[in-house]
Formats: C-alpha cells, sequence, structure tokens
C-alpha cells in the first residue's frame, strides 16, 4: 500500500478563508479546588478564585494561540525553502525571477517576483520534456473512469512511491496536499455535506459522479491503493492543476501550483504549440501542431516585490472553484459578488434514430460527443440567443441553442440528415429550423432548469446548519444560482412564446424559398 502524503500546514494557493484550516478548539475541564468551605467566604473565594483561574485560562489559550501561529509560520518558511530548492533544481529561470513565501493574497504560500515585468513580456517558458511538466497518459486515462485527473493522479503515486529521487516525490513530502474542504475529502469525512453542495450548484453532477469514479478506479488499480489514499491523490491533481491546454487536458507545472488565485491577475499562462516537422526554432513545418510548453507571461504590469497572481478560471463560478479546488474566493462571496452557472448538454441522444448520422457527422467536424458545458454568468448578462455563423463569435447561450437544434433535429426536418443535405447540416443549425425543432430546442433548457430548481427548493426547505461554515456556503451559491437560472428559463420561455406567436420569423423552407425565388419577399423584411 502506499503512504499516505505527509500533512501540511499550509492550504492550498488562493484559499482564503477558515474553511482551509482546522479551528482550534478550547480545551475545557480545569476545576477549582481547595476552596474554602467556611459560609462566610465560601462565596468570596470562589469568585475569586475563579477569576483567576479564568485569567490564566485565557493567558494560557492567548500563548497557546501565539504558539500555533509561530508553529505555522515555521512550517511555511521551512516549506517554502524546501519548495525554493526544488524550483532551484528542476526550474532554475522560474527560480531566477520569483521567490517563495508567505502569501499576501491568501492562505498558503505563493510566488514574488525579483524583477519588473511589462505586460506581455513572458516570466519562464516550461518544457514539456523536462521533469516539470506532467501530462496525463491517454493509455491511462481510457482505463481509470476518472480519465485525465485519474492519470495525473496515478503518475504523482507512482512517483511518490519511487525509491530513486523524483521532484514530484520532492513536492509531496514538502507538505503539498489538497484542502480538506474538497468536494472527494468530504466524501470521507464529512458524506452528508458533500452531498449537500453536490446538490448546490449546477456542476454539482460531476462532484457526485467523482465518487462513482473513484469507486470504479479502486478496481482498475486492482488494490494498488487504498480508498483513502486514492482520494487524497486524485483531489491533489485536481486542486494544483491550474493550466489546461487546447484540448481541455489538465496539466501539473512545478512552480505555476504556487499562483493565488486573484479577480485582479498579474500573470496568465498560455500553452505553447509547434509543428511536428518544424526546424530548431519552430519555423518551416507542414505537419500537425503539438504540444510542446507552458509560457507563463505578465498580464499587467508587474513591480518587484508584487506577488504573481491568475485566475483559475474564465468564469466567476463559485460552484467550479469548489469543485476542483475545495474553496471558494472572497472575491465570489457576498451580495455584490459576480456569479456564474452552469448547464450541460449532450449534443446527442443515445436514443435518437438518428443518432447514427449525427455521430459521423460530428466525427467529421472533430466534435465531440461528450456534454458540452455553457457558462452564464452575472457580469456578461443573459440575453436572447443570436444567429451568426462563426462559432467563434456565438456566446455560450447561442452554441447551447445550435448544438440543441442538432440535437433535437429529427421527425418531419429528418430530410435534412439526407445524403444531399448531409455536409451542410452543421451550418443550418445555425439558424432556425423549424418551429418544432425551436420549440423542442428551447423546451430542453427549461426542463433541465426545472430540474435544477427542484433540487434547489428541497434544500432550502431543509434550510442551512447554521453552525456549519460549509453549509452555509453552499446556500450562498444556491441562492445565487437559482437567480441566474431563473434569467436564463426567462429567456427560453420568451423565445418558445415568440415562436408560437410570430409568423414573420423565417425556418429553412423560407430561406430557401427565398434563394429560389429572390423576388417574392420585399427587401425589408428579407433575412434569417
Amino acid at each position: 500500500a502506499v503512504a499516505a502524503a505527509p500533512a501540511s500546514t499550509a492550504a492550498p494557493a488562493g484559499s482564503s478563508s477558515s474553511l482551509c484550516q482546522g479551528r482550534q478548539q478550547p480545551r475545557h475541564g480545569l476545576k477549582p479546588c481547595g476552596l474554602s468551605r467556611a459560609p462566610g467566604r465560601c462565596a468570596a473565594v470562589a469568585s475569586c478564585s475563579a477569576l483567576c483561574i479564568a485569567a490564566g485560562h485565557r493567558r494560557r489559550h492567548a500563548r497557546r494561540g501565539v504558539q500555533q501561529q509561530r508553529r505555522v509560520s515555521l512550517a511555511r518558511r521551512g516549506r517554502a525553502e524546501l519548495l525554493a530548492d526544488l524550483l532551484a533544481q528542476e526550474v532554475p529561470q522560474l527560480a531566477e525571477v520569483v521567490e517563495v513565501r508567505e502569501s499576501m493574497h491568501g492562505e498558503g504560500l505563493g510566488l514574488f517576483s525579483k524583477k519588473k515585468f511589462e505586460d506581455g513580456e513572458t516570466i519562464c517558458e516550461f518544457s514539456k520534456l523536462t521533469r516539470a511538466v506532467m501530462e496525463p497518459r491517454e493509455a491511462i486515462a481510457a482505463q481509470l473512469e476518472s480519465g485525465d485527473f485519474g492519470a495525473l493522479a496515478f503518475e504523482v503515486l507512482k512517483q511518490y512511491r519511487k525509491d530513486e529521487p523524483s521532484p514530484w516525490k520532492d513536492w509531496i513530502e514538502s507538505g503539498t496536499k489538497a484542502c480538506d474542504t474538497h468536494p472527494l475529502k468530504l466524501l470521507l469525512t464529512n458524506p452528508d455535506i458533500a452531498k449537500r453542495l453536490w446538490s448546490s450548484t449546477t456542476c454539482g453532477g460531476r462532484m457526485a459522479g467523482m465518487a462513482l469514479q473513484v469507486n470504479a478506479d479502486l478496481d482498475a488499480l486492482k488494490g494498488s491503493a487504498t480508498l483513502e489514499e486514492w482520494v487524497d491523490f486524485l483531489a491533489l491533481v485536481m486542486s494544483r492543476s491550474v493550466v489546461r491546454d487546447r484540448t481541455d487536458r489538465p496539466l501539473l507545472v512545478l512552480g505555476l501550483d504556487l499562483l493565488q488565485a486573484s479577480d485582479l491577475p498579474t500573470v496568465e499562462i498560455e500553452c505553447v504549440y509547434e509543428q511536428a516537422d518544424a526546424g530548431p526554432f519552430g519555423l518551416g513545418g507542414t505537419g500537425p501542431e503539438l504540444f510542446a510548453a507552458v509560457r507563463l507571461k505578465a498580464f499587467d504590469t508587474i513591480e518587484v516585490g508584487e506577488e504573481l497572481s491568475m485566475r483559475y478560471l474564465p468564469s466567476p463560478h463559485a460552484g467550479g472553484y469548489l469543485e476542483q479546488y475545495g474553496f471558494v474566493p472572497d472575491w465570489l462571496r457576498g451580495e455584490l459578488a459576480d456569479a456564474a452557472v452552469e448547464l450541460a448538454f449532450s449534443p446527442i441522444d443515445p436514443e435518437d434514430y438518428f443518432a447514427d448520422v449525427k455521430e459521423s457527422v460530428a466525427e467529421d467536424l472533430g466534435m465531440s460527443t461528450r456534454p458540452m458545458r455553457f457558462m452564464f454568468s452575472s457580469n456578461q448578462g443573459i440575453t436572447s440567443p443570436q444567429q451568426l455563423r462563426e462559432w467563434d463569435l456565438k456566446s455560450d447561450l447561442d452554441k447551447m441553442v445550435h448544438i440543441l437544434r442538432f440535437r433535437t433535429c429529427g421527425g418531419t426536418d429528418s430530410f435534412l440528415l439526407d445524403a444531399v443535405y448531409y455536409d451542410k447540416f452543421w451550418q443550418h443549425c445555425n439558424f432556425r429550423i423549424s418551429k418544432d425543432n425551436e420549440k423542442l430546442t428551447y423546451g430542453l433548457v427549461v426542463e433541465e432548469i426545472d430540474r435544477w430548481l427542484a433540487r434547489f427548493d428541497a434544500l432550502e426547505d431543509a434550510g442551512p446548519d447554521p453552525d456549519d461554515e460549509l453549509s452555509q456556503l453552499a446556500a450562498e451559491i444556491r441562492r445565487r444560482e437559482r437567480d441566474l437560472l431563473q434569467q436564463v428559463r426567462l429567456v427560453m420561455a420568451q423565445e418558445i412564446e415568440l415562436v408560437i406567436l410570430d409568423n414573420t420569423l423565417k425556418y429553412w423552407v423560407d430561406r430557401q424559398m427565398d434563394v429560389v425565388f429572390p423576388e417574392r419577399t420585399p427587401q425589408a423584411i428579407r433575412g434569417y
């Protein structure tokens, strides 16, 4: 069996609340003794003794608190030195320009610049050929239900087991670990709270799915790790991965896990790609582009001594932060904070009679048939869907409608899947296909939102535990996601009503007729 990763006093980068720290419980049980039983002075002596004991108790607690803080500070300082040495050995170009010390943004350690960087300037580049970059192996990911994160956890576990030196072994032994409030770890320590969190955010389905994936992974690992060990390592790689490549694969990069999360980031991370047969400077190739390196760049002017920070997620989704990193940043908490909500739909219904044809279209497009995520945030607003041709110009709402038109097309519209129109079927989904297709498209979204609202209502009836901080956090996330879901539902309901009542809307047949008979409709109202 693999030994459990050593404990650490340092919380993950970006965490900034007491959710990632164990509370110090005061010790009780001091009993006054030797009190006089003489009636005249018993009360006075008892009162005086109690006051003296209480004062001494407070002083001892104060000393313990100071000592505890000192121990935490020393542990972090020791861990900072260990990680600084590790970076100097494995990523010297990063160690030359940053130092590791206690973060000013949140709990734990952070990276601080040793020199000034201008906006857009490269701070460090991590080649995939070095030991500092870990990619999930496709062969391992295919065998584990947890996929890419499982493949990373497997590799880190293997490195930790090795007798010979390994940077990732040193990384773990320095005290690196996941936050105790990570949903995977809560499965073992507080399953009731874990379930409450699943039902309080629209990414909760994936959280719940991870519980099933863990059990399936253990079967695939054939006893090479215990449940506790696998959960620890899986939560570790999830909470320490802040980089994703073009295909959305998570990567582990030594040192970058120390970047703190911030709503005012000073750095950004990008993946570098080179053509397979390119020359020594990455030029002249004609083959496919392959992942080559991770580049850390200044997002703004960085002064000497300034802490490096980044956005872990592109949207202000508190549930997403909790799902992967085990904490919610301070700027996503409170009544005035930005919020986001996620809806996920598969582009193909497996029970669809035309599923095979649609899978063929998706394969030709290079599109995955796995569920696709669509994010809606309060800082971007939620408006009616637009009919645009270019995928990259579409909002997430436009993309969702496009995918659902593709999914629901059938019945009297199934002729669009015939060989005559096959090549243009995806393009046709940019625009309204028919009244029935539009009602099915928007109706699916309304049904999904209603399911989430019902789950939220069930928890609201029970109410949060006033003594549990995680329960309070779940209620806060739930209330704000509910507001956004209702806004999206309102837009979808309005679109359904528009389709039913507005006879001037044009569908596929109308557009084709306009092409064949361009003069049949006045130019002023011709369009899509």
